[in-house]
């Protein structure tokens, strides 16, 4: 059977431990950031106390010291609770203005998005503020009132827009298909192309969804390039037709030419039998009379070679400047 402890041993290392034990519970409770913990870990110290032998002396010197560091903290957290209340009353005082403010422009303004980024502005500084709960609750409250006014009106206007957008869809769906349909169809290529430029120029500033306006732009496109292949095709086949005319032009010119040609060449032989007729009457001394009539007949055969000479002359020169024109035919007006 163990002998009893010495009562005055037992209490004095009892008084060792629980000293060591208070003196790292204050060195931690004074490092610690958060005063809670460090109330924590007073708590904590103090529980060791309980059951305790001690002499008096000692667990009064040792209690003191726990009460006094109880005491520092105690303060500290009671300046720490009048520090919240002062800036959470002026952060509400702030934000309360804030609020308002908010609401005021909700019920004002129709830009949507500056309103709205005021109003998560708000509802930001509201989530990092100090306040109380209830003053929280209050704001989130009534900024939500100034949300739920701009999600009305927007919605309001969205309606708006989109019956508005839908008309105008409908009405340009009209345009476009009738002006998609004339540049298939169309020979009237110049004022189905203003036609066409009309219509392109009702979808600048109009109302319409994104991807309504992305379907007939794209189908007004498609008659444009349509209306341009097709324009294109007309310019050959006009080109081609024009060639066609000038070429049959040259080859009437060189018939003309020829005919002529040929009819002048029979004028003039027959200008020169005519004046062999004339020296033969001449030399003979016949009467005045054939004479008179073989000269009249020479002096007609003169001027209708000179009209076939310069008849010719105009056709070559015209057969030459077709020429040049088919040559070039870039600046061709045809």
């Amino acid at each position: 059977m163990e002998l009893d402890k010495n009562p005055e041993e037992e209490s004095f290392q009892n008084y060792l431990i629980l000293k060591e034990t208070l003196k790292n519970g204050l060195a931690i409770a004074a490092q610690a950031k958060d005063l809670r913990e460090a109330k924590g870990c007073l708590i904590e110290v103090q529980g060791h106390f309980k059951g305790l032998k001690l002499r008096r002396e000692d667990r009064e010197e040792l209690y003191t010291r726990l009460q006094n560091a109880f005491s520092e903290v105690n303060a500290r957290i009671e300046d720490e609770r009048l520090e919240f209340e002062y800036e959470a009353l002026a952060n509400y005082a702030d934000l309360k203005a804030a609020v308002h403010e908010a609401s005021s422009l909700a019920g004002k303004s129709r830009d949507f998005r500056e309103t709205w980024d005021i109003l998560i502005g708000v509802q930001s500084r509201i989530k990092g503020a100090k306040l109380f709960r209830e003053q929280r609750e209050e704001l989130f409250m009534g900024l939500q009132d100034a949300f739920t006014s701009v999600k009305s009106w927007r919605d309001k206007e969205r309606q708006e827009f989109e019956n508005e957008a839908q008309q105008n869809y409908l009405r340009l769906k009209v345009l476009v298909e009738k002006g998609l349909i004339q540049a298939e169809e169309t020979h009237e290529y110049k004022d189905t192309r203003e036609y066409l430029k009309k219509i392109q120029a009702e979808f600048k500033g109009i109302k319409m969804a994104h991807e309504q306006r992305e379907e007939l732009y794209s189908r007004l496109q498609t008659a444009f390039d349509i209306l341009g292949k097709r324009l294109d095709e007309f310019f050959r086949n006009k080109k081609k037709n024009w060639e066609v005319k000038m070429q049959y032009k040259l080859s009437q010119f060189s018939v003309d030419i020829f005919e002529l040609q040929d009819a002048l060449s029979k004028e003039q032989a027959n200008l020169s039998a005519l004046e062999d007729q004339l020296d033969i009457l001449v030399s003979a001394g016949k009467d005045s009379a054939a004479k008179i009539g073989l000269q009249a007949r020479i002096a007609s055969a003169l001027r209708s070679i000179e009209r076939k000479q310069k008849q010719i002359a105009a056709f070559e020169i015209e057969r030459s400047e077709l020429q040049i024109r088919m040559d070039h035919p870039e600046g061709d007006g045809e």
